[in-house]
């Protein structure tokens, strides 16, 4: 284990950002091919995990708040930029 200081943030968002890869493949494992309304509920759940972690964890709820809302700014753009790499790639 690493001896992370609070300033190594990029390293430590690389070890929750894979933490949560990891999750989902976990539960494609557990689940596997499923309507996505079956998948829905299963990440509604891990979702709900990270938001009571991140509860927990914050030192209020309007630092709670701020984490939950700039991850989802973050999961957004990202999702969007994957994409149009995608449509991008599909067109040459």
């Amino acid at each position: 284990m690493k001896n992370l200081k609070k300033n190594d943030t990029a390293e430590t968002y690389e070890i929750g950002f894979n933490a949560g890869l990891d999750a989902l493949d976990n539960i494609n494992d557990s689940l596997g091919n499923v309507p996505p309304d079956v998948l829905k509920d299963a990440l509604a759940g891990l979702l709900t995990a990270a938001c009571r972690c991140t509860c927990a964890f914050a030192p209020n709820e309007e630092a709670a708040n701020e984490i939950i809302e700039l991850s989802r700014q973050f999961g957004l753009k990202d999702f969007k930029k994957q994409k149009k790499e995608i449509l991008k790639d599909k067109n040459e």
